[in-house]
């Protein structure tokens, strides 16, 4: 491919990509019909290997194939069926909106793949981030909460079956789930499980996992919780439903070196550059890059032999909030960049997902260790 035709605007490789808060064109992509849609061993139902809590802790020896040196995954958060027509668009407008920018990372990038992290039912009108005057008033804080929560059912994925095909014909892309509603109804509204008990989070949960059935959408074993947060309760009812990964700690400023913790935001200590064993039984994911790194923290991190985890959020604009790493021209040039040096590393690297590291740890556990959770 020409890459003059693949790219959005200019590179840039030496310094972090800034966020330009002018409207997205609307460009469209052709999706590759000789790319077969990517379908995980481990995406069906919650018929999921049950892990012990016990015994399982700190980086999973083998967590990289035989003959890889290191990994690259990519994540997108926030999708849901939201289109231009409502406060922001999230994945509705299917290959004329925000997701035409992975199709166009998909074509220019054969190895690459891709988690699309869903939400269930999407219920949040604004993000609180977009008014943060209002936030420091508590009687408007509260009735605008209220009024920022959209009824329940109105963006229910079972409920948009060409959004729902959409996602299914993506190639190399898997999905995990993001939510119930990614709304708490009170601020800050993003952080759907704080304060919620493990009862709560086991509902949470089951409704979860009702709507994507209805929605006949298969996904992997895992969540990035809302917010990046990440509660025992929540912990346990994962693990008791059956989910195996969680990507619930980002840290893009901490230096890389092997032994080096996360510091920033969600849990925290874990590794900075592989996945790992958390109190429970889940396996962590760390958030080390987004638009806002350079290209050096994305080969520091491949030359410690390490886990280059890249976030990108579906929603660029909502209202005068602009997200610094959502889906846009500038972060898509970012990401040819750095996709283009991955692909200089050779076959050393392996391009893979969250969803497939996880099935490798599952599968790596003694057979007599697999059983119902037990309690932290």
């Amino acid at each position: 491919m020409d890459p003059d035709k693949r790219r959005c605007s200019r590179h840039r490789l030496s310094r972090p990509f800034a966020t330009v808060p002018s409207e997205v064109d609307a460009v469209t992509s052709v999706r590759p019909a000789s790319l077969p849609p990517f379908a995980p061993d481990r995406s069906e139902s919650t018929s999921f290997a049950r892990l012990p809590a016990r015994g399982l802790a700190g980086i999973p020896p083998d967590w990289l194939p035989p003959g890889k040196k290191a990994a690259v995954v990519f994540t997108i958060d926030d999708v849901h069926p939201g289109t231009s027509r409502d406060s922001y668009e999230a994945g509705g407008d299917l290959d004329h909106g925000q997701l035409r920018f992975l199709i166009r990372l998909l074509t220019a990038h054969s190895k690459l793949r891709a988690t699309l992290f869903v939400t269930a039912d999407w219920r949040a009108k604004h993000p609180s981030v977009s008014h943060p005057l209002l936030m420091h008033i508590p009687g408007v804080r509260r009735l605008w909460c209220e009024w920022n929560t959209l009824p329940e059912g109105t963006m229910r994925i079972d409920r948009f079956p060409r959004f729902i095909e959409f996602l299914k014909n993506l190639p190399r892309v898997e999905i995990g789930l993001h939510g119930l509603t990614h709304n708490r109804g009170r601020h800050p509204t993003h952080l759907e499980y704080l304060d919620a008990s493990e009862e709560e989070c086991r509902r949470s949960l089951a409704g979860i996992f009702q709507i994507f059935h209805a929605a006949n959408l298969a996904f992997v074993p895992g969540m990035s919780p809302p917010g990046w947060y990440l509660s025992h309760g929540l912990a346990r009812a994962m693990r008791d439903a059956g989910l195996t990964f969680v990507g619930s700690s980002r840290d893009l400023v901490s230096a890389v070196h092997r032994e080096a913790r996360s510091g920033m935001s969600g849990l925290t200590g874990t590794s900075l550059i592989a996945p790992q064993w958390i109190s429970g039984g889940l396996l962590n994911f760390t958030t080390n890059y987004q638009a806002t790194s350079t290209i050096d923290r994305a080969r520091s991190i491949i030359d410690h032999g390490g886990l280059l985890a890249i976030k990108a959020h579906v929603i660029k604009r909502a209202g005068s909030y602009v997200a610094l790493d959502g889906l846009g021209d500038e972060y898509c040039d970012h990401l040819h960049a750095v996709f283009d040096y991955l692909e200089t590393v050779g076959e050393d690297l392996w391009w893979t997902s969250m969803g497939e590291i996880a099935a490798r740890c599952v599968a790596a556990l003694p057979q007599a260790s697999i059983g119902k959770a037990n309690d932290l």
